[in-house]
């Protein structure tokens, strides 16, 4: 036999017999709920918040966990940790946090997990990339809609219309330089965009039955539907910088810091070998 090919042969089984084991996966999940619930607590120091919506950068840490661990990992880890934040230090309804925040993360979260780290088939890969791009140009296109005045441009609308570019740009760019993190930014944002109208249509829909925290400054009334659009907008575009600009860095410093991690990611991914070829 090849010497090579008997080197490849040797690295494909040992890669495809490495799994998380599951001793493993609970604790990567609970390290994961307590990062994402520990560095939302900064949130109180700047507590921004719009449409019942608060400003959420840390969504790169269960990105992180998806990405080097796998879907369950990541979206379990970010439910968990979204529903200590919203007891806690949040709006204090448990229910809403069941109800609405709970899900849109474990959602969002696991089809990062699962889709960035799937090999898409080459037919299959133009549809998620036009998904990936549908969803900032067209929350970015309808807010400079919706905020334009007869006087001009204003400030809202730059920032949305600029925020809906640099997803764009970044998305793009990397699948046209084909970086090996271009199918992360694409899964990524199809996690988020699922996430976000999650997010936003529960809050609505939350609002018709019961009453909303009065932390939100949303009143008592049940919201209108039209209500949902800035909701969706406002958690897609405020979080996909973070998610698309800090987790592959982060990801990658873990992974030079803990090699192993590489073998996850290619069993996972059904790989040839353990190289890091995966975001």
């Amino acid at each position: 036999m090849n010497p090579q090919l008997e080197k490849r042969t040797v690295r494909n089984i040992s890669a495809s017999e490495k799994r998380v084991p599951a001793s493993l996966m609970l604790a990567t999940t609970a390290v994961n709920a307590a990062l994402y619930a520990a560095v939302g607590a900064l949130w109180t120091l700047f507590p921004i918040t719009a449409f019942g919506v608060r400003f959420w950068p840390q969504v790169f840490v269960p990105a992180t966990f998806a990405v080097l661990f796998g879907p369950w990992t990541g979206g379990v880890g970010a439910a968990i940790g979204i529903f200590l934040a919203d007891v806690i230090y949040g709006h204090h309804d448990a229910l809403l946090s069941l109800l609405v925040g709970v899900p849109s993360n474990f959602l969002g979260f696991f089809i990062i997990g699962w889709a960035g780290n799937k090999r898409p088939a080459r037919a299959v890969r133009p549809v998620l990339l036009f998904v990936s791009l549908l969803i900032p140009v067209a929350l970015a296109a309808y807010g400079v809609l919706l905020l334009a005045a007869p006087s001009g441009f204003s400030n809202p609308q730059v920032l949305v219309a600029i925020v809906g570019l640099v997803a764009v740009v970044t998305i793009v760019g990397l699948t046209f330089l084909r970086n090996r993190w271009a199918d992360f930014e694409t899964a990524a944002s199809i996690g988020l965009g699922v996430g976000s109208v999650w997010i936003g249509l529960g809050l609505v829909a939350y609002s018709s039955f019961f009453a909303l925290p009065a932390v939100l400054g949303l009143g008592s009334k049940a919201l209108p539907v039209t209500f949902a659009y800035g909701t969706i907008a406002f958690t897609y575009l405020s979080e996909i910088p973070f998610l698309v600009l800090l987790t592959p860095p982060v990801v990658a410093a873990c992974r030079a810091a803990f090699p192993s991690l590489r073998v996850f990611s290619s069993a996972r991914a059904g790989t040839q070998t353990s190289d890091d070829r995966q975001p």
